[in-house]
C-alpha cells in the first residue's frame, strides 16, 4: 500500500532531528500538560469538586501546552546544505573535522 506524500512528510518531520531551543519547549509543554492533567485526574478520581478556577484555567493547561509541543516535534534542523537532518546523522563540533583543523 503506497502511503500519499503528505503523510509521508508528517512521518519524516517527527522521526527528524529538533533544535536544541524547540526539544526544551517540548520537553517544558509535556511538562505542564501532564501535571495539569495528573492533577485533574487525581481530583475526579478522588471524588472531589474541582474549584471554578481550576476548571477555567485546566483546558488551557492541558490544550495550549500539547499544542505548542506538537508544533515544536513537528520543527526540523536543517543541515549547512538547506537539507532536512536525519535523526542520528546531526553534526557534533567534537566528530567534525575540517581540513583546517589539522
Amino acid at each position: 500500500m503506497r502511503r500519499p506524500k503528505w503523510w509521508l512528510n508528517i512521518q519524516h518531520r517527527w522521526t527528524n532531528t529538533m533544535p536544541k531551543f524547540f526539544r526544551v519547549v517540548c520537553g517544558i509543554c509535556a511538562l505542564v500538560s501532564g501535571t495539569a492533567l495528573a492533577v485533574n485526574t487525581a481530583i475526579t478520581a478522588g471524588g472531589g469538586v474541582p474549584h471554578e478556577w481550576w476548571t477555567d484555567i485546566y483546558p488551557y493547561l492541558l490544550g495550549i501546552p500539547a499544542g505548542a509541543a506538537f508544533v515544536a516535534k513537528f520543527t526540523q534542523t536543517y543541515g549547512k546544505d538547506g537539507k532536512p537532518v536525519d535523526k542520528g546523522e546531526e553534526e557534533s563540533k567534537n566528530t567534525i573535522l575540517d581540513k583546517d583543523d589539522f
